[in-house]
């Protein structure tokens, strides 16, 4: 493979230098240079880019975090692949950093793109930190330098620890490029998916970045960053400064729905939702139900048990019984908790996804499988009232597409504020009030999915308009709920307020998969989580192995020797709740 690699090195710098006098060429209209491009398309593509790879890591990280179902297999290592992130690192490597660098290249100097500017080193900070999330150490320092020397061809990898640092300077310069400058000119500057051109909304995203960078490293000194930041008062702490993408409900001539719309509502079957997740949301606090429950998910069919047992026994694949059955808990299952759901996430209430790691064949089950709801997917909203419908109806029902991407929102910054007054990393911070006002925010941003159909849920297949009015959405609920939270925690030890803020948070980052793996990493909560169906699935997954394009295509690059190697950040031991 290292001979193969050098003959292509050998290639590409012959090809190179054959083309030297480059001023000869002509220009291809399909192909525009870098310094000929219109900065506001370029602007967009950045924005669209950077999008792009938010998404992509959601099944990975999120069925890592319980938040989804994992299937590919039985084990972790059958699961998960190098060859899982080609895309992704494709994404950011070969599209939007070489597209961020040049906007900026473009815009530097001229009167009144100091914003737009500005908002792009911000994505590149985010940007470079997630991927140190996911991977660890990754090209940085001579990345997207271009092809004027070999070397650049094959950049290093850099330190994670150094990344970060960088990003967080970035985030800083951009801080003070903003503090100059106004507001995106309606003439200089391109249209901004996310803030509309607010400098100061741009600002606020990159101070609650750097709090999530403090808190996320708070156990190699982060965390005396919190309090400084927190001070300034300008961080992300009302929904109205969420930092989200909206989707759209175009269809087709660009597809701009949200990927899960996509997933469970056009012809083939929805990916299946985690058992252990549906039942945290349905079942777990007692008889109160959480109110984002009919937000988050939409069944598909309600009497799974015994009814859709009965008429079909073929649907289901429970692996310890032939069928569905609410008083068998597999043995390792039963170690960890006696409360974990077992082949359904409710059966009294319908909730139908898999249970963690169960990667056997698929039954003709799509027509039972709970799937992707209102929020954040722009689904169907699960009313309770009418009749439930098959959704795979080619992009018809309900917001018909228009979710968001949760990047970051208010609710986030509370709860790692609470973890950070908990664990002694922000002193000032009331942690129980932290956590009241997170679950709140959250409520307050899941119900307001209701405007994306004027507070009516359409059903395109029936005849039927139902309006969102039941006691999932009820103000009293909510209090019951954020109630019953402030009771547990009041009677747990420091561990245990810990757990309960982590599975808090858990449940409010439906949507961002990425946050919710690192959450884990970071603390080893929420406890009593799922484990495999498998007794014996192999280690953890600390990080993501590299993706088959670094490996295979950089001279420089190898594979790291286990995907149980942690990111820097990461400093708990091999024991930890995994």
């Amino acid at each position: 493979m290292r001979f193969f690699k050098k003959i292509v090195l050998a290639t590409t710098v012959v090809a190179l230098a054959g083309c030297a006098d480059l001023d000869e060429l002509l220009i291809n209209p399909n192909g525009v240079t870098p310094d000929r491009a219109d900065p506001a398309s370029v602007y967009n593509s950045v924005q669209i880019e950077f999008n792009d790879f938010q998404n992509d890591p959601y099944f990975f990280a999120a069925g890592l975090a319980r938040m989804d179902a994992e299937t590919g297999g039985f084990t972790y290592t059958a699961t998960h692949q190098p060859t899982e992130f080609d895309d992704m690192w494709e994404d950011f490597y070969s599209q939007f950093l070489p597209d961020a660098d040049n906007y900026i290249s473009l815009v530097e100097g001229q009167i009144g793109t100091e914003a737009s500017a500005a908002s792009v080193k911000i994505l590149k900070a985010y940007g470079y930190m997630q991927f140190v999330d996911l991977f660890n150490d990754i090209p940085f320092t001579e990345a997207g330098q271009g092809a004027d020397e070999v070397s650049n061809l094959n950049p290093v990898r850099t330190p994670a620890a150094e990344v970060y640092a960088a990003a967080n300077a970035l985030l800083d310069e951009a801080i003070a490029d903003l503090e100059r400058a106004d507001d995106f000119d309606a003439v200089s500057d391109p249209f901004d998916n996310f803030y509309g051109g607010s400098a100061e909304d741009w600002a606020t995203l990159a101070r609650t970045l750097k709090l999530r960078s403090a808190v996320t490293t708070r156990l190699i000194g982060g965390g005396a960053q919190v309090a400084t930041i927190v001070a300034s008062g300008d961080v992300i702490d009302e929904n109205s400064e969420n930092f989200e993408y909206s989707y759209g409900t175009s269809r087709v001539n660009p597809d701009n729905r949200h990927p899960f719309y996509a997933d469970s509502y056009e012809a083939e079957d929805g990916s299946y939702q985690s058992n252990w997740f549906m039942w945290l949301l349905a079942e777990s606090k007692d008889t109160i139900v959480d109110p984002r429950t009919r937000y988050y998910f939409y069944r598909q069919d309600r009497d799974i048990f015994p009814d859709a047992v009965d008429d079909d026994p073929n649907a289901f694949d429970c692996i310890y019984t032939s069928l569905p059955n609410p008083d068998v808990l597999p043995p390792h299952y039963e170690t960890v908790s006696e409360e974990i759901p077992y082949c359904l996430g409710s059966y009294s209430k319908g909730y139908f996804g898999r249970d963690h790691l169960n990667g056997s064949g698929v039954p003709p089950d799509g027509q039972y499988r709970t799937v992707f709801g209102l929020y954040p997917a722009g689904g169907l909203y699960d009313n309770g009232i009418s009749d439930a419908i098959t959704v795979a109806n080619s992009g018809q029902d309900g917001a018909r597409g228009a979710g968001i991407e949760p990047i970051w929102q208010a609710s986030f910054t509370h709860f790692i504020l609470a973890e950070a007054a908990l664990t002694g990393n922000y002193s000032s911070g009331n942690a129980r009030e932290l956590l009241a006002k997170g679950i709140q925010l959250s409520f307050d941003r899941v119900t307001s999915f209701e405007n994306l159909v004027d507070g009516d849920v359409v059903l395109a297949t029936q005849p039927t308009i139902v309006t969102v009015e039941d006691t999932y959405a009820n103000d009293s609920l909510q209090t019951q709920y954020i109630d019953y939270v402030l009771d547990e925690y009041d009677g747990s030890n420091d561990e245990g307020k810990l757990a309960i803020i982590a599975r808090e948070y858990l449940l409010a980052l439906f949507g961002n998969g990425l946050e919710a793996y690192n959450l884990y990493r970071r603390t080893c909560f929420p406890a009593d989580i799922q484990p495999g169906i498998d007794p014996n699935p192999g280690p953890f997954i600390r990080s993501a192995l590299y993706p088959s394009v670094h490996v295979n295509r950089n001279l420089t690059a190898t594979q790291k020797g286990s995907f149980t190697e942690p990111v820097f950040w990461d400093t708990n031991a091999a024991s930890c709740n995994y």
